[in-house]
Order: structure tokens, then sequence, then C-alpha cells
């Protein structure tokens, strides 16, 4: 970014460019991408668009979600090896669907209906 901040979903990318992860981080990825962009079309195109308590209320809510998911990744990546790297896998993996589950439910609570898609079911 020209200001010298990352990108909102640098952290995103790098998962998915890893060769630490499987699929099912990937399809969880899938997820997480289209959920958020989802609400994000749906705010731009709103008239009026989310009021300023609709902007905080998604900082204190889905912030610390974001920032979960983003924790556990740094610990995958510090896990010296494959053994300690899949507890850590499976962390991350929770974190990545408690951040999908909790932007849908943001975006319901705002009146925006998202479909799942559900890339991560391993039923699928």
């Amino acid at each position: 970014m020209l200001d010298g901040e990352e990108h909102w979903n640098a952290v995103l990318a790098e998962i998915l460019l890893s060769r630490k992860i499987g699929a099912l981080h990937v399809k969880l990825v899938g997820d997480l991408i289209s959920v958020t962009a989802q609400l994000d079309l749906a705010a731009r195109s709103r008239r009026p668009a989310f009021a300023l308590d609709g902007i905080i209320d998604y900082e204190e809510q889905i912030g610390p979600l974001e920032k979960a998911y983003q924790a556990a990744w740094q610990a995958v990546k510090a896990a010296p090896d494959r053994e300690r790297r899949v507890p850590e896998l499976d962390r991350l993996a929770a974190a990545l669907t408690a951040a999908i589950e909790g932007i849908a439910d943001f975006a319901r609570q705002q009146g925006v209906e998202v479909a799942l898609h559900r890339f991560g079911d391993p039923e699928r």
C-alpha cells in the first residue's frame, strides 16, 4: 500500500501461497474471501451506506476474529517441524471458521444476506 500499511487480506494471500497448509485451509480462505466480498459489495451498494455505528460494530465484532486467524497463522509459521505444526493448523482452521461465521452473522445483523458456499465443508 502507498501509505506503508499492509493490504487487509495480505495474510490470506500468504496462507494461500504457503506449502505448510492443506486443502481444508485453502477452502476456508476461499469461504472467508467470499463472505467478506459479499458484505463489502452490499455495503458499497447501499444507499445510505453503513452508518458509522455499523463500521464501529464491524471493528468490534470482526476485528478480534481477524486478529485470531492472523495469530494462528503466525503460530503455524513459527512451528519448527511438521509434528508441532499440526495442532497449529487445527487452530488456524478453527480461527478461519470463526471469522467466516462472525462475518456472516454481522452481515445478517445489518440486513445483508450472504451465501456461505462452504468450500471448506468436508462433506461437499
